[in-house]
Order: structure tokens, then C-alpha cells, then sequence
């Protein structure tokens, strides 16, 4: 599906050198306002939409994650942007590594948020998730949904421990409400992503990876896993926190990057 056919929106926010932010599974840009509030003042956040998502019209055939990371890079050249930064969250981390490998030269440096890698060494995330379960769960009521989707299974602490970011989480969800059938197409490309590995050392951007110490679906030991197969990078846990992390300490996840951006690619702090 060239750019013509499906135009991927976006929307950017702040003012500086240009960082693109690369959103999750199942989720729209949406899920970036957040974290990007603590950088606006230091970057320009550029968000796009994955396919189907979002704002973003329904995907009508099969796609790769490689398709993502050449929609994302296709936004970056519409703007003018030869060289930016990545924030990659989650299923996002993803697309962020092919970005890394298909235009080394492009990304000044990167910020893995909650994400792995594919391939037999990292612990699976979907044997949390079979495929049969998300269909379930994407056909309730979008309450239920929703609730289904935060349950301790997967953010152990979010409701306990941090109630007005699960009532934000709730609410923004239900005010932007995904396809089952997008979700499952999404689905399909992450599973075929991760049945095989990438070569991870060939990765030169500055590389930051952030993960929760208590997260279910990317444990901390992926997060290790992956920091040492990427050249050079610095690895973080956040400390009393689940997969979303990023939402439940925003202002320490956004001071980690700006810091990180600033010394290992502006050169300044």
C-alpha cells in the first residue's frame, strides 16, 4: 500500500530538534500526551498514526512491521526531517529497531520504552496474550474491554497504585476506541516479528532503553537482553512500576530522555 493510498496523519507538538514517537499495540498517537509534555520545551514531538489506528483509515490487506517503520520514515521525509531522534513505545520499540537497521544514518539517537526484540532468546509477550484472548477481549463491551485489557494480569500496580492514571487510561480509551479488525491485523504483524531475531549489534544510534521493574508483558530481563545486544546503550529501570510506566511516572520517563538526547546526540545538557 504506497503513501498515496493510505496517507498516515500525524500531529506535532513542541518546538526544537525533531523526534519522532512511535506508538504502541492496539493504541493511537494518542497514548504519547503524557510522555511528551516534559520534552515539548526541548524537542519537536512529530506523531503519526500506525495503519489502522488512530486517526489513521483501516488497513485493508496484511502488512509487516517493516511497513510501519517505512510509513514512519515516509512522515519524517513529507516534513523535511534528514535526522531526528525515535521514541519507540512498546510494539512502537519495534518498529523503532527496523527503523534503526533500514536508515542508520537518519536517526541521531533512539529511546526504547517497555519493548524486546524478536527471536528465540527474548521471552515471548503473546503467550501472555494468544491471539484468541485478544479477540475476546477486543469483542466485549468497550468497558469491559477496556478493564479486561488493565487487569493486574498484565499492570499489576496501575489501579492500586496509581488510580488516576488508570482513570485517565480508561477514559481516553473509550473516547478513542480501536477495530477488532485492525487490532488483529496489527496482531498478525507483531507475532511474525517476533519469530525472528534482528541484528541487534549492527544498531549504531545512542540507544536508551527504559522498561518498569514489575512489568508482565516486557520483563525486565528482556530489557537487559536487549541493552546487550544493542552497541553502546544505557538501560533503566524504573523503579515501582508495570508496562505502563511511562503514564504512571511521565515526568521521569520524559527527563531520562531529554537528558539522554541532549548528551549522547545534541551534545549538550
Amino acid at each position: 500500500m504506497t503513501e498515496e493510498e493510505n496517507p498516515i496523519p500525524f500531529t506535532t507538538a513542541g518546538q526544537g530538534p525533531p523526534v519522532l514517537c512511535l506508538p504502541g499495540f492496539a493504541s493511537g498517537a494518542w497514548i504519547f500526551e503524557r510522555v511528551i509534555e516534559p520534552l515539548t520545551p526541548w524537542f519537536q514531538l512529530i506523531l503519526p498514526e500506525n495503519r489502522g489506528m488512530g486517526r489513521a483509515p483501516p488497513a485493508e490487506s496484511p502488512y509487516a512491521l517493516d511497513d510501519l517503520a517505512a510509513d514512519a520514515l515516509g512522515v519524517m521525509d513529507r516534513l523535511g526531517h534528514r535526522r531526528f531522534g525515535v521514541i519507540g513505545l512498546s510494539m512502537g520499540g519495534f518498529v523503532a529497531q527496523l527503523l534503526a537497521l533500514r536508515a542508520p544514518e537518519r536517526l541521531g539517537a533512539m529511546a526504547l520504552l517497555g519493548t524486546s526484540s524478536g527471536g528465540p532468546e527474548f521471552a515471548r509477550i503473546f503467550p501472555l496474550l494468544p491471539a484468541e484472548q485478544v479477540r475476546n477481549i477486543y469483542q466485549m463491551e468497550a468497558t469491559a474491554r477496556i478493564q479486561a485489557a488493565l487487569a493486574p494480569t498484565f499492570c499489576p500496580l496501575l489501579q492500586s497504585f496509581f488510580p488516576e492514571v488508570h482513570g485517565y487510561i480508561v477514559q481516553r480509551r473509550l473516547e478513542h476506541e480501536e477495530r477488532l479488525e485492525q487490532v488483529m491485523r496489527q496482531y498478525d504483524a507483531v507475532e511474525r516479528f517476533l519469530r525472528h531475531p534482528l541484528p541487534l549489534e549492527r544498531i549504531a544510534a545512542p540507544t536508551l532503553i527504559l522498561g518498569g521493574d514489575q512489568d508482565r508483558l516486557v520483563p525486565p530481563a528482556n530489557v537487559d537482553l536487549l541493552g546487550s545486544r544493542i552497541p553502546g546503550s544505557e538501560r533503566v529501570h524504573i523503579a515501582g512500576t508495570d508496562h505502563l510506566f511511562f503514564l504512571e511516572k511521565s515526568a521521569e520517563v520524559g527527563e531520562r530522555i531529554r537528558e539522554f538526547f541532549q548528551r549522547r546526540w545534541l551534545g549538550e545538557i
